[in-house]
């Protein structure tokens, strides 16, 4: 239920103060409120006394980091020869396993069962180090494998360059068929106790252990290492290999950077940085390794986000000082003032969604202002709550009026309605029976009209498709019950109107359906029928239609002399429309189509319905 603001409970303008607001200074200076806040006016004396303490850690982060500029230079090429000498441990060991192996396999290599536990023992006790073992033959069928399957190498084309070189040799597999991943291929030559060269033996050493020791080893060190064979083969890398290439020198080929033993050389990479590189050889004139880093930093804004470079930068801590300042701010405004006026806010919304007073809790702690306030609103809560009890006393007793009111009217249209029938029961002229009998018919369709307005719930909304049932229904009776036996079809959309539409609707709903039922005929499929409907349209508009079945020997009332039109055209001049009659070969319908209008607390006066000459 709607209910008047306050302002005009007081005997207020709406207008005049909606106005009075717009004239609000505190209004107009709202969008440029932030400017006046306390959070960003402490912010900004804190940022102020805090810049001699960030110009001194800037300046000390500066010289911090050009002496770890000038460190990392020095070290940069003992740590790339570390990183070389555990590579080089790694390929040696490798070496000496495929030689220990290459000593047991003559023995056993007719032994296909014995020489494969071999390489399987070998490889489950190395930790996995090492990927696959196995030993290849002359021929290229490799069945004496730690896979435990059968390999023929014999269709490789660098198969019989293998087997024309039995020397120790490295190669590098970009797919490792075991491993599933690139891997180094140690290859130890097999010979017989007569010297007789028998194959070679093999051992693959997966890159990504290797790589895994470098990440694990730089952590988070700008560097970047990368281990490439004398043909320009990549064995291993600290970052993503398939790119490894794009980080080298750009206008070095790799053999004139490969060239350049125990040196440091600062170029630019495919990518387009500045790096100082450094090229440590891990076996003579076979692999090396390439470290690189960023000397100076130079490279850092075209690589990360301005936002990233920015915290990278000796500005770092300056900003963590003012970004620490900011959340004490927050706290100390938060504590005192902020979380006080949410639990103010939080009673406010509370009051006005279930109009429950708020409880107050006076601890102390919340300052004076806010308290005072919390009380005022509480005092405003409390007077609104009284003056809202007035105004649901005062509907209360207007709706208990209102419905007595249609109760009466209802019960003196009832009365009405018995003493026609009282008359209609005492005359003896049919005629005048009839006339009476119509008569009551109409008084009884409005003593039902009322009926449904002091029964419903909402006085001033009326739910138009129950009440033209309700008024329907009685008519029915009145059907011919000759055969054939009429059908009555009855279809309501529904529609919520206000009485003064409501009322007319119902009883011009009442004239056009007992007009059916008059002239009710056989259509020509030999069926009676009587249809009402209630249909919406878009746009608020309402459409009712009543229609019966005809046929040539119905007798209609000429049109403006009967009393059941001449009512029908007033009640649609009640609903501002014209009835609309549809005449078909065996079917009459009349129809008024409307709009739905809001309440209209003025009484116009006119009924709609007046005398006709």
């Amino acid at each position: 239920m709607n209910f008047p603001s306050l302002a005009l409970l007081k005997g207020g303008d709406a207008r005049t103060h909606a106005t009075s607001l717009s004239e609000d200074p505190t209004a107009q200076n709202r969008a440029a409120g932030w400017t006046r806040s306390l959070s960003l006016r402490l912010a900004v004396m804190l940022s102020i006394a805090m810049v001699p303490l960030g110009l001194i850690a800037v300046d000390q982060t500066v010289r911090l980091q050009k002496e770890v500029n000038t460190s990392n230079n020095l070290s940069l090429q003992a740590l790339t020869a570390e990183f070389a000498q555990e590579e080089r441990e790694i390929i040696k060991s490798a070496f000496a396993s495929a030689e220990t192996l290459a000593l047991s396999v003559p023995e056993i290599a007719h032994d296909l069962s014995r020489c494969s536990s071999l390489m399987r023992r070998f490889i489950s006790t190395t930790d996995a180090r090492y990927s696959f073992a196995g030993f290849l033959p002359q021929d290229g069928v490799m069945a004496c494998a730690s896979s435990g399957g059968t390999i023929d190498y014999s269709e490789n084309p660098d198969f019989p360059d293998w087997m024309r070189r039995p020397k120790r040799e490295i190669r590098v597999n970009s797919y490792g068929p075991v491993a599933g991943s690139a891997v180094l291929i140690i290859s130890e030559p097999v010979f017989a106790s007569t010297g007789v060269f028998l194959g070679n033996q093999i051992i693959h050493v997966p890159h990504d252990r290797i790589d895994q020791q470098f990440q694990t080893k730089l952590g988070e060190r700008p560097l970047d290492l990368v281990t490439v064979s004398a043909e320009g083969e990549i064995l291993s890398a600290s970052g993503a290999r398939e790119t490894a290439l794009e980080r080298l020198p750009i206008d070095l080929t790799l053999s004139e950077l490969i060239s350049i033993h125990d040196g440091q050389i600062e170029a630019k990479n495919a990518a387009g940085e500045v790096r100082l590189f450094s090229i440590v050889p891990i076996l003579s004139d076979t692999f090396y390794v390439i470290g690189s880093w960023d000397p100076e930093g130079i490279s850092l804004a075209q690589e990360t986000s301005a936002l990233r470079y920015l915290f990278l930068t000796p500005a770092l801590f300056p900003i963590l000082m003012w970004l620490v300042s900011l959340v004490l701010i927050y706290v100390a405004l938060d504590h005192q003032v902020v979380r006080h006026l949410r639990v103010i806010g939080l009673q406010m919304r509370q009051f006005a969604s279930s109009r429950v007073l708020p409880d107050v809790q006076t601890n102390g702690l919340m300052p004076h202002e806010l308290e005072v306030i919390q009380n005022q609103f509480t005092y405003v809560a409390e007077k609104l709550l009284h003056d809202e009890a007035h105004l649901f006393d005062a509907m209360h007793d207007k709706d208990v009026l209102l419905k007595e009111l249609h109760h009466r009217v209802k019960n003196n249209l009832q009365l009405i309605s018995s003493i026609i029938s009282m008359q209609m029961r005492r005359t003896r002229n049919q005629v005048t029976a009839a006339a009476l009998k119509t008569v009551n018919q109409r008084v009884t369709s409005m003593a039902t009209v009322h009926q449904t307005l002091y029964q419903a719930s909402e006085l001033g909304q009326v739910q138009a498709n129950d009440l033209l049932r309700d008024v329907v229904r009685p008519l029915t009776e009145l059907a011919p019950t000759t055969a054939p036996v009429p059908k009555i079809d009855i279809t309501l959309d529904p529609v919520v109107l206000y009485p003064d539409q409501a009322v007319p609707l119902a009883l011009l709903t009442v004239e056009a359906a007992t007009n059916a039922l008059k002239y009710l005929g056989v259509d020509k499929a030999g069926n009676r029928w009587v249809r009402v409907s209630l249909k919406t349209i878009e746009d608020g508009r309402v459409c009712l239609m009543i229609s019966n079945s005809t046929n040539d020997e119905t007798d209609f009332e000429d049109e403006g002399t009967g009393l059941g039109s001449q009512l029908i055209r007033g009640f649609a001049r009640q609903l501002e429309c014209s009835p609309e009659i549809t005449e078909g070969e065996d079917s009459y319908a009349i129809s008024v189509t409307f709009d739905t209008l809001p309440f209209d607390s003025e009484d116009t006066g006119k009924t709609g319905i007046e005398d006709e000459d």
